[in-house]
C-alpha cells in the first residue's frame, strides 16, 4: 500500500470552537494564523497540527450522526504528551488543571517503568501526559523508538 505511515493533522470536536480555542491559549499554545475565528482553530505542534471544530459540524463532514447526550465519556481515543521527567509531568498536569482542564487520572508510577496521568479539556478530550524512560525525547520535544 501506499498511505505513507503519519498523521497530518488531528481534529477535537469541541461544544464552542472560542472557548476551547482559549484552553489551549491558557495551556500556551500559540494558535496559527490560519484559524477562522469562532469556527476552526489551528495549532501547529512538531507532530502535526491540532484543530478545535465544532463536533457537529464534525459529525457532518464525517457523513455521521452527532453524538447524543447520554453517549460515554470515552472515545476510545486519547492524544498523549512524553516529557522528559516525572516531575514534567505533575507540573503539566498542574497547568493543565489552571488552565481549565480536568484530571482523569491521577499521575503515578506505571507498570512499565514509566510515570503517566490522563487529563482532559473541557470537552472531556482525553490526554496522557507521560515520561517513558524508555524514550528518549528528540530535539522537537518527540519520543524517539528503539530500531525505528
Amino acid at each position: 500500500m501506499a498511505i505513507p505511515q503519519r498523521f497530518s493533522l488531528i481534529t477535537l470536536g469541541v461544544a464552542d470552537v472560542e472557548v476551547a480555542t482559549a484552553f489551549y491559549r491558557r495551556l500556551g499554545w500559540r494558535e496559527a494564523p490560519s484559524s477562522v475565528a469562532g469556527e476552526v482553530a489551528f495549532f501547529a505542534t512538531p507532530g502535526g497540527v491540532l484543530a478545535l471544530w465544532e463536533t457537529a459540524e464534525l459529525a457532518k463532514d464525517a457523513a455521521l450522526p452527532t453524538m447524543h447526550a447520554n453517549a460515554p465519556g470515552f472515545r476510545a481515543v486519547a492524544l498523549a504528551i512524553n516529557l522528559a521527567s516525572p516531575e514534567e509531568v505533575d507540573d503539566a498536569v498542574g497547568d493543565w488543571v489552571l488552565a481549565g482542564g480536568s484530571i482523569s487520572k491521577a499521575a503515578a508510577a506505571t507498570e512499565w517503568g514509566g510515570y503517566s496521568g490522563y487529563v482532559a479539556d473541557p470537552d472531556g478530550n482525553l490526554w496522557e501526559l507521560a515520561h517513558n524512560p524508555s524514550w528518549p525525547l528528540d530535539e522537537r520535544g518527540l519520543p524517539v523508538l528503539r530500531g525505528a
